[in-house]
């Protein structure tokens, strides 16, 4: 993923999500709010329709009529004693009479006192089921609402990112073309060296002439790696790769033997323990992988050192008796122009080269090290898988 995608993808979350929950809390209280005012005018008409029956008892009590009745459509109708019990009533619910206004579930319950008694009622019980379709209604409003304001926050979101991002894609831009310029027009000058090097007749040469043309060599072959490193990174999405057996011992071999110079001149030795393993790879990736590793082991290692190569049916690992990496600089080791050690230079390219392939290819990275006590890093082959 792109640096500059990753970006917006976090400035989206962190905008979009701050804003969500804002909006979510103000559409929570606003629910609230709309619902209490709701209660509580059904509340007073609930009280009104407890004094419209008390009037009614009050009618009946004073002709002293015997019979009675009250129905009220959308309400259930309670009558009860000053003990409680029951005279009449339009539902079965047991009541609490402790309280004066309460809800059980979307039933909402009024018990209004009479200080005066008609027809020996003491208590009246009005019973309303909250109106449900107009909460609705409400919740409908806001998601509505929720809705056109998160399409118009995300289209300012957008644009907010749009225009921050556009410097920075700008500069970006700009030093990826130095890049590949500077990458292309590295090939030839290298490619020229090496070959008058290898064609540079050594025979009448003293050996400090000798260590002079080695000294020649092992920058020119640095510079060489630099350019693949490049290469890959600034071209990798426009050139054709085609996986093929390769057998990992043979590059290996090759390899060791291509970095010979750099090893003589430090005064290393390299150890290998290799059995044959193929795997199904494009070899321009698999000398990357190779390369920057036992670079890293041979720049990193004290003169006179050791470097122990192992190549197994499981791993490939190179370990050096070097530098060492701390904890803290393991974490962020394979990220792109990271260097751990500014007094031994680099750009940080090539362990983030080493992670992007071993992702393509899911390969496993381990890496084990300690300050002054070397490094090991171990590549561990998986099964074969189709790349999407």
């Amino acid at each position: 993923m792109k640096a500059s995608t990753k970006s917006v993808i976090i400035f989206m979350v962190v905008y979009l999500g701050s804003l969500s929950i804002l909006a979510t809390w103000v559409g929570y209280l606003y629910y609230m709010d709309q619902k209490n005012a709701l209660i509580d005018k059904m509340h007073l008409e609930m009280r009104y329709k407890a004094r419209s029956i008390n009037a009614q008892l009050e009618y009946y009590h004073m002709n002293k009529s015997e019979q009675f009745t009250f129905y009220e459509e959308g309400y259930g109708i309670a009558l009860y004693d000053n003990k409680s019990e029951l005279i009449a009533s339009t539902f079965m619910d047991d009541i609490d009479f402790s309280k004066l206004f309460y809800a059980d579930n979307d039933e909402y319950y009024l018990i209004e006192t009479l200080n005066k008694e008609y027809l020996d009622v003491k208590y009246i019980v009005i019973k309303k089921p909250l109106d449900t379709d107009q909460l609705n209604e409400i919740i409908e409003q806001i998601g509505l609402i929720a809705f056109y304001g998160f399409v118009f926050i995300l289209f300012v979101a957008l644009l907010l990112a749009k225009i921050m991002l556009s410097p920075i894609k700008r500069s970006i831009a700009s030093l990826t073309k130095f890049m590949k310029d500077a990458t292309h027009e590295m090939n030839t000058p290298i490619s020229t060296i090496l070959m008058s090097y290898e064609h540079m007749d050594k025979h009448n040469l003293d050996k400090k002439q000798l260590r002079s043309l080695d000294r020649i060599d092992i920058a020119t072959k640095t510079l060489s790696g630099l350019y693949r490193d490049l290469s890959f990174a600034s071209f990798h999405d426009y050139i054709e790769y085609e996986d093929t057996p390769i057998d990992v011992k043979e590059v290996i071999l090759e390899r060791i033997k291509y970095m010979d110079t750099l090893i003589q001149f430090k005064g290393l030795k390299v150890n290998t323990a290799l059995k044959s393993k193929t795997i199904h790879m494009d070899k321009r990736k698999l000398i990357l992988l190779i390369d920057n590793l036992l670079s890293n082991a041979i720049k990193f290692s004290r003169k006179n050192g050791e470097i122990q190569v192992n190549l197994t049916e499981q791993y490939f690992s190179v370990k050096d008796n070097g530098i060492g990496i701390s904890k803290e600089d393991q974490k962020s080791i394979f990220d792109r122009f990271k260097s751990t050690n500014s007094l031994h230079g680099g750009f940080g390219v090539g362990l983030d080269i080493v992670n992007q392939i071993c992702k393509e290819y899911h390969i496993k990275i381990e890496l084990e090290s300690e300050p002054s006590k070397g490094s090991t890093f171990r590549l561990v082959w998986s099964e074969q898988k189709s790349k999407s």
